[in-house]
């Protein structure tokens, strides 16, 4: 399968867009506000996700998955001159956000965009988080090699 190339800084981490809300009756749950700004980008991401998906023409995958994804953030005057000093295309990013709360909001938009039935299916999932010149989410999706 392919590797999907977008455009777009990071997203946000899951848990910053999680808040208590309630329901008309008063129940109260654990969700989204439409005005978060990991709805948004989860938005964005989707509709490039499926242009991707339609473009290829690639099929929905229904078995066990390998999923690899490489979040690059935009340089730091410190990473920058790192990248210049080395000829490094990336540098490793150390700091906030953790990987696992951010690639949460990306498999999400996985199933939505129907490259993917469900997120249960991924049994080996690799995640980088790098510093680069051009801020991206590159996601390598395969059927799992055993």
């Amino acid at each position: 399968m392919p590797t999907i190339a977008l455009p777009i800084e990071p997203p946000p981490t899951h848990q910053a867009a999680l808040r208590i809300l309630k329901t008309r009756d008063g129940r109260q749950f654990i969700g989204k506000t439409s005005k978060s700004s990991n709805v948004k980008w989860s938005k964005t991401a989707i509709l490039l996700m499926k242009s991707e998906f339609i473009k290829h023409q690639w099929k929905t995958l229904d078995e066990a998955a390998q999923v690899g994804v490489l979040l690059v953030y935009p340089n730091t005057k410190d990473s920058a001159k790192i990248q210049a000093k080395t000829g490094e295309i990336f540098i490793p990013k150390s700091t906030r956000p953790d990987v696992d709360n951010v690639v949460k909001t990306i498999l999400d938009c996985l199933v939505d965009s129907q490259w993917i039935t469900d997120d249960g299916l991924i049994v080996e999932l690799s995640i980088k988080k790098v510093y680069g010149k051009q801020a991206a989410v590159f996601i390598d999706i395969d059927p799992y090699n055993k």
